[in-house]
């Protein structure tokens, strides 16, 4: 049997309720020469007779059932190892594909050799009514690797990776969450990953995501991947303090002002030596470090409004400065 050009992958837990929404976004792709693993990691509902029913309508949907649950990274890798697409192709079982997805990604890789991997824009929209946020764009492949020390850039519904670069960085760590975020990490250190600035997946946003019913553990295995990406990008070693700090930069919290500031400082310091960088990622940085600030301020104002208006003097008279 002749290998496809694709291979898509799913891995779902009780994901009945949206998951045949997204296997018939797959199936109207207009590259039609794919394969498409789910894998279910033990589901209790009607996940896995959906996908059966799929299968006997489409011979290109497999099935993977694992015997005991290990979690979606887990899981992925399960399907990694019978894939046989050239490209990996990923989409959680509750978001959306555009039909072009697949064609602008691979054209875009085929184009960009110099990338292995490429994200997309993202649009949220709510499952109670549908509607499509705003677009949610994503770094200069230089730019992402710095931003990564503030916050996970990207989605991973928006991943197409060559199946031979997957393979090469040892597929997923098999944590419970947040590996995605580890992945950003590897692929932009190897100069690996580029950005189709195109909004080309969508992603629902609803009670029941592992966002939401894992917030405490995705976030303390997120900051053990920024320790780590800190690490590798300076090679030096990054405190508890330190972390907890750029993560209140990164996700906008109230935070000690002076400290934050600091951070900030030393985080535009770094970047700003690194020679790799090209003209377009310096300008990028330069404006997220000044988004970062104003959402820090915006933060802190109500808890200490005066200490933050003078913050904010500040940095209006900087910017000025500079313009």
């Amino acid at each position: 049997m002749r290998d496809p050009l694709i291979t898509v992958i799913t891995a779902v837990r009780n994901a009945e309720r949206h998951l045949g929404e997204t296997i018939a976004s797959i199936q109207s792709q207009d590259v039609t020469d794919w394969e498409y693993i789910i894998v279910d990691d033990l589901s209790t509902d009607g996940t896995i007779d959906i996908v059966r029913r799929a299968m006997e309508q489409d011979r290109r949907v497999r099935l993977v059932i694992r015997t005991e649950t290990g979690g979606p990274y887990t899981a992925a890798n399960d399907a990694l190892r019978t894939a046989r697409g050239r490209y990996i192709v990923r989409t959680d079982g509750d978001d959306l594909q555009p039909p072009d997805r697949f064609s602008k990604q691979i054209r875009f890789l085929a184009e960009q050799p110099q990338f292995k991997a490429c994200v997309t824009y993202w649009r949220p929209f709510h499952e109670s009514t549908g509607v499509l946020g705003s677009i949610e764009t994503v770094p200069s492949p230089g730019a992402f690797k710095w931003y990564l020390l503030l916050r996970s850039a990207s989605i991973h519904s928006s991943l197409c990776i060559e199946r031979e670069a997957m393979l090469a960085i040892g597929g997923y760590r098999e944590l419970p969450l947040s590996q995605d975020y580890r992945l950003w990490c590897e692929l932009t250190l190897r100069g690996w990953l580029g950005v189709v600035p195109e909004a080309l997946s969508y992603v629902r946003f609803h009670v029941a995501r592992s966002t939401n019913r894992r917030g405490p553990l995705q976030r303390d295995l997120a900051k053990d991947v920024l320790r780590d990406h800190w690490l590798a990008l300076t090679g030096t070693e990054c405190s508890a303090e330190q972390i907890e700090t750029l993560w209140a930069l990164g996700y906008s919290l109230p935070y000690d002002l002076a400290k934050a500031l600091a951070m900030l400082d030393r985080w535009d310091a770094l970047w700003k030596r690194d020679q790799s960088l090209t003209d377009r990622d310096r300008v990028e940085l330069a404006s997220l470090s000044a988004l970062r600030r104003r959402k820090l301020l915006r933060s802190n104002l109500r808890l200490r409004p005066v200490k933050t208006l003078f913050a904010a003097l500040k940095l209006r008279t900087l910017e000025t400065a500079k313009s």
